[in-house]
């Protein structure tokens, strides 16, 4: 799961940066699977426009790339105030489907690690599954 921490990192700079785009490489030890939920996710809470996939053709080269489309509002400010990581390989975080009800302390979206796949957490509750919470977005 670094790969989802390095790529947040990379989108939260290319917001500091005021960029319209954003290539992140990808490798092949990573599964694209995994970042394609991840993205689709952010594409559907709407943090980015729209994201694409290009394969590397050279075999020599490990690294395939995908390009993030970032999203601003009509005055050119970015839609996502902050993205932090909750789970990190130290340190792990899970919720249960229980604890899912009960009031969160931030306003915006959780996005969950679970047997149903990467989730957010309203999709959770609707399935009512728990799993490890990746990351937060406001």
């Amino acid at each position: 799961m670094t790969f989802i921490s390095n790529m947040i990192t990379i989108i939260r700079n290319g917001y500091s940066s005021r960029s319209e785009y954003i290539i992140y490489k990808v490798s092949h030890t990573n599964t694209p699977a995994k970042l394609f939920q991840v993205l689709n996710i952010m594409r559907k809470i709407g943090v980015i426009r729209a994201f694409s996939y290009m394969e590397s053709n050279d075999p020599k080269k490990k690294k395939s790339s995908c390009i993030i489309y970032l999203k601003y509002d009509s005055v050119g400010v970015s839609v996502m105030d902050t993205v932090f990581l909750i789970s990190k390989p130290s340190r792990r975080v899970y919720l249960s489907a229980a604890a899912l009800w009960q009031p969160q302390s931030t306003v915006g979206f959780l996005v969950l690690s679970t047997t149903q796949g990467i989730l957010t957490i309203g999709e959770a509750r609707q399935l009512n599954v728990g799993g490890e919470v990746l990351f937060g977005i406001t």
